[in-house]
């Protein structure tokens, strides 16, 4: 939740100048005159001061050096202040209506890409930017592809992401076309041998297609994190942690039904893999374990003396579900749940607060 507060406030980020993205210091005309010497595309960002998602993008997403090989190889990348300069004229010609919004185009100007909006996932960003500038990768192209048989690296990555990206094109998600994702890349790691499944083309599969510790993926790759290529090691190792965090996030905020067994599984876990030597899940624990008994009046109790030793990560994923905690409690346990919220709203930022009302007012029966 730390990253979704992150990416909706607008004051809290200054621009990065030590991006891995190669963004140059040229106008327009420049920038398509060093593509068509470097024979390059120009990727161009077009930002505003005041857009708190482009800020994200340049201290969080452009930064990655996965993003910054990518753009740097195809692009000569341009940022361009659409409300300074040549901005406006040229956020008009590319009908820029929104921020961010980025656009690929040739050294003779014609526009090969148009996305809107950012992400967090670093991965996803390049792999859509891919899709759209590569004529072999068009949806009905790799259908083509997928359907004759083809079963690359490259491909998997490029057709699964595309049906990722399709689950939220509406505002209805289309869950419908995130199975087929999922199915797609577990089809195609169901077919690699050993070998094949730690090389370093198949990365993907882990850092996306993996959504808790008990997916036959994840446990393919915890139990063998030692063998992968040592050029992914460190990405295997991350991506391990964090589906470790987000298990103990939903046991937190009981996202997730409390299954005895399934719990002591994680906790050995994180314990073996050396995951809690700084102690940072040691009181997540306490939480999860007091909630599990039933008993709300002594996890109050837990919450009004413990809950500012949970670290801002905790602290705010259990702030973000804490009605939802408390549906089954008598009135008594709801008012003191009530009233922690309210203490609690002096050490919170605006953002945080904004959310977190919504939590009270749940608890005192004025929302829903």
């Amino acid at each position: 939740m730390k990253k979704i507060i992150l990416f909706l406030s607008v004051s809290l980020f200054t621009f990065s100048l030590m991006a891995q993205t190669n963004f140059r210091n040229l106008a327009y005309k420049e920038a398509l005159a060093a593509a068509k010497t470097e024979k390059k595309l120009v990727f161009i960002d077009f930002y505003t001061s005041w857009c708190g998602p482009c800020k994200m993008m340049m201290n969080n997403v452009f930064p990655m050096k996965n993003v910054g090989d990518y753009l740097n190889a195809k692009f000569v990348c341009v940022k361009i202040d659409a409300e300074k300069g040549e901005g406006p004229e040229l956020a008009k010609r590319y009908q820029v209506k929104a921020y961010p919004t980025f656009i690929a185009i040739t050294p003779d100007e014609k526009i090969l890409m148009t996305k809107v909006g950012g992400t967090m996932d670093g991965n996803a960003f390049i792999g859509s930017i891919d899709r759209l500038i590569d004529p072999n990768k068009t949806p009905e192209r790799m259908r083509q592809r997928y359907e004759s048989g083809e079963r690359t690296a490259a491909l998997i990555s490029a057709y699964a992401g595309m049906k990722m990206e399709e689950v939220y094109k509406n505002r209805q998600p289309d869950m419908a076309k995130k199975d087929e994702a999922f199915k797609i890349v577990q089809d195609y790691f169901n077919g690699l041998q050993d070998k094949e499944r730690l090389a370093e083309e198949n990365l993907f599969i882990y850092t996306t297609y993996t959504g808790n510790t008990t997916d036959a993926i994840a446990q393919y790759m915890i139990a063998n994190r030692d063998r992968f290529v040592p050029a992914i090691k460190s990405d295997i190792s991350d991506r391990i942690r964090e589906l470790y965090r987000m298990d103990v996030l939903n046991y937190l905020s009981a996202q997730v039904p409390f299954d005895q067994e399934q719990y002591d599984i994680m906790k050995k876990g994180i314990t073996d893999l050396g995951l809690n030597k700084d102690g940072r899940y040691t009181t997540a624990f306490r939480f999860i374990e007091s909630y599990s008994k039933g008993d709300l009046d002594a996890f109050m109790t837990l919450c009004e003396k413990e809950y500012d030793k949970l670290n801002e990560d905790f602290q705010s994923f259990l702030m973000y579900n804490f009605a939802n905690l408390f549906v089954n409690a008598d009135e008594a346990v709801k008012k003191r749940a009530a009233k922690f919220i309210r203490h609690s709203f002096l050490n919170m930022d605006a953002t945080m607060i904004v959310f977190v009302a919504q939590q009270l007012m749940q608890l005192e029966g004025k929302g829903h």
